[in-house]
């Protein structure tokens, strides 16, 4: 099971894997598209059970990600489907064009 389900864009797929690999080596479970359904699923289904398992929701912003569709079905369904699960204080934002420190970071103060 993961604690921190990422939403992004395509485009941003580099800084999301950083910021995969930063969440990891601090010991969190992060859920992410690439590694986490099998090629014969139901895609979007196992994404909104991704979200539905997850503690936290972490949307990463960029101008792709805030026009994606898929990226919109993702948070509506964080906050309608799971909103009695997930409170508001775990949903967070990270820009996707932040230095490798300021991720650093941020994943730091999230480990908190």
């Amino acid at each position: 099971m993961s604690d921190v389900f990422i939403s992004y864009s395509r485009r941003d797929i580099d800084f999301v894997r950083h910021l995969f690999d930063q969440l990891t080596a601090r010991d969190r479970e992060p859920w992410a598209d690439w590694q986490d359904i099998p090629p014969t699923a139901d895609w979007l289904a196992e994404i909104y059970s991704g979200i539905g398992a997850a503690n936290t929701f972490l949307f990463v912003i960029s101008p792709d990600s805030v026009a994606s569709e898929i990226c919109t079905l993702e948070i509506e369904h964080a906050v309608k489907g799971c909103g009695a699960k997930i409170p508001s204080s775990v949903f967070f934002g990270i820009h996707s064009l932040l230095s490798s420190c300021q991720a650093k970071q941020f994943v730091n103060d999230l480990s908190r």
